[in-house]
């Protein structure tokens, strides 16, 4: 379905069926897609829905699955939704197990807890016990205690587990070691990745110790795969986990290939701090046909040089590995030999050999750089521009080229390259003296401030932008520190600390607060609760690893930060 639906097509809503049926539907950006999605989302009992659920009864299985799937899509779920609960409960008897799994998962959604309990009493499936055993947020409802210590005793290992699981609470600890133990009976035959699970609640109820003793424990015996999961989720809630951890997961890694070894190495790479560890057992897998990619990736952004032609050979292949830049840029920082990924990303110049170039500053890659110029298909080659500008003064052969370009992209890699400050008045003179957003007029002042300061209505300039709540804030805070110094100190340290835990901002505000030195020292005591804090920050990147990595790298600028401050 390549076109809009509209509400009132020629064929009534054949096209609904249609699409389901040959998989458009399911494709993320489908017109048809967005236009189902947008319907519903404004009239969730509205017709639109209506006709997705009458086909809940088709006789193609493929079709009622896609049903119940293309609902749980659609928008956000939330009990209190009859019309849907009402058709995933029935279809919690369908003969398909896949469709019953997500009927069931819906049903806990949409129905509510004392629904989804009910159900899950009158069942005797399996394949439905146990997935609304594990949708059931069990902190949030009334102990069921007769029902779960039935469910304990269930001929299936996974039901048990599951059941075991629900009954923990975290005002009944002398009831965790009897848990632990049965979990750990049924954890090898329950067959079902259920370690996740149990290390999650062991994670709600922050049993650091004993999450991380299980783990190793784990590893060491049976099911090792699952100690693997324990280590996962450990790793993702507390900071001192990788340390404890990452000794278990490389001795995985000696192991033949196999689903543990593979897993072991995929946790150990997740996280900067475990990949540290973990060095050398990373290099030695550098050239196994299935682990190798990972292997380079996690040691490129651990700053390791052995990664370098590995990370080489997975650009010139067109890797679509997503850290592989993160991976140069961090070999870059650690002053990695240049030679052989600039010559690499010349030959091909596309974006991440763009940004490869970037990181290293490749001034070799020039002539081609120019080139792109000369050729280039639109009024702003923007990433071009960006590599120019770190490049810096070993570009000087490009700025007649850049001159010819009348757009402010070009103005950073101007500055950059010249250091002619002509530049940034120019353009600055053009702005209003009160400006509520700007990145590149921050940009602009902030180089201002670190070479030869600023004009009054410069400062003017700077001035409004800090008044502005939220990003403008932090990104000219280092120019008002620079300009004003310690006038200006109580006013940074009222805004700054707001900001640390902001993936974007956190960074260049714990740098503002290291340049201060000495004048940052009122939030020395707030700092070390940061550093302190044995559980994670709260980020919400949408990818738990992600936000584990985004921890580590700001802890690394905190303690940092305060190393600075302390002098």
């Amino acid at each position: 379905m390549s076109r809009l639906v509209p509400a009132a097509s020629l064929d009534g809503w054949g096209w609904l069926e249609a699409g389901i049926v040959s998989g458009d539907l399911r494709v993320p950006g489908d017109h048809a897609r967005s236009w189902l999605f947008g319907t519903i989302k404004a009239d969730r009992d509205g017709p639109a829905t209506h006709r997705l659920l009458a086909l809940a009864n088709d006789g193609r299985v493929l079709v009622r699955r896609a049903v119940f799937e293309l609902i749980a899509e659609s928008c956000s779920l939330h009990a209190g939704w009859p019309l849907v609960a009402d058709a995933a409960e029935p279809a919690l008897r369908d003969d398909d197990p896949l469709l019953r799994r997500v009927a069931a998962a819906l049903l806990v959604r949409t129905g509510g807890a004392d629904r989804a309990v009910a159900a899950l009493s009158a069942s005797s499936d399996p394949v439905v016990r146990i997935a609304l055993l594990r949708a059931i947020a069990w902190r949030d409802v009334p102990p069921c205690r007769a029902l779960l210590d039935r469910l304990r005793s269930a001929q299936e290992p996974a039901v048990r587990l599951l059941a075991t699981v629900a009954e923990y609470r975290s005002d009944e600890p002398e009831a965790w070691p009897a848990l632990d133990a049965a979990v750990l009976a049924d954890l090898e035959a329950a067959d079902e990745g259920l370690g996740e699970v149990w290390a999650r609640t062991l994670a709600d109820l922050d049993r650091e110790d004993d999450c991380c003793a299980s783990a190793v424990r784990l590893t060491r015996s049976r099911p090792e795969l699952d100690g693997v999961r324990l280590a996962a989720v450990a790793m993702r809630t507390w900071r001192a986990a990788p340390r404890r951890l990452a000794p278990a997961l490389t001795g995985l890694l000696e192991k033949g290939p196999s689903a543990v070894r593979s897993a072991a190495l995929h946790a150990l790479a997740s996280s900067l701090t475990a990949s540290r560890l973990g060095a050398d057992a990373l290099a030695a897998v550098l050239d196994d046909p299935e682990l190798g990619a990972t292997a380079a990736i996690a040691l490129g952004c651990a700053g390791d040089h052995r990664a370098v032609p590995h990370l080489v050979r997975l650009m010139l292949a067109g890797s679509d590995e997503p850290r592989l830049a993160e991976a140069f840029r961090a070999v870059a920082r650690a002053g990695a030999d240049p030679e052989a990924p600039v010559a690499a990303a010349r030959q091909l110049l596309a974006e991440l050999p763009m940004r490869v170039l970037a990181a290293f500053g490749a001034a070799a890659a020039v002539p081609d750089l120019i080139a792109r110029l000369e050729g280039a298909e639109n009024d702003t080659p923007d990433l071009t521009f960006h590599v120019l500008a770190a490049i810096g003064p070993g570009a000087a052969a490009a700025v007649p080229h850049l001159r010819q370009y009348n757009t402010v992209g070009a103005l950073p890699a101007l500055l950059s390259i010249t250091s002619d400050r002509a530049v940034a008045d120019q353009y600055l003179s053009g702005r209003p003296e009160e400006l509520r957003r700007g990145r590149l007029a921050s940009q602009l002042l902030t180089w201002l401030a670190e070479h030869g300061g600023l004009t009054g209505r410069q400062h003017r300039q700077l001035r409004s932008l800090f008044g502005v709540p939220g990003t403008a804030q932090v990104e000219v805070a280092g120019a008002l520190w620079r300009h004003e110094g310690p006038a200006v100190a109580e006013e940074l340290l009222a805004v700054l600390p707001r900001h640390c835990f902001d993936e974007r901002l956190g960074l260049e505000a714990l740098r503002v607060l290291a340049a201060m030195g000495a004048h940052a020292r009122p939030v020395l005591d707030w700092l070390d609760r940061l550093i302190a804090a044995p559980r994670r920050a709260g980020f919400d990147l949408g990818d738990e690893d992600a936000e584990m990595r985004a921890d580590e790298v700001l802890l690394a600028a905190a303690i940092t930060a305060r190393e600075r401050i302390t002098g």
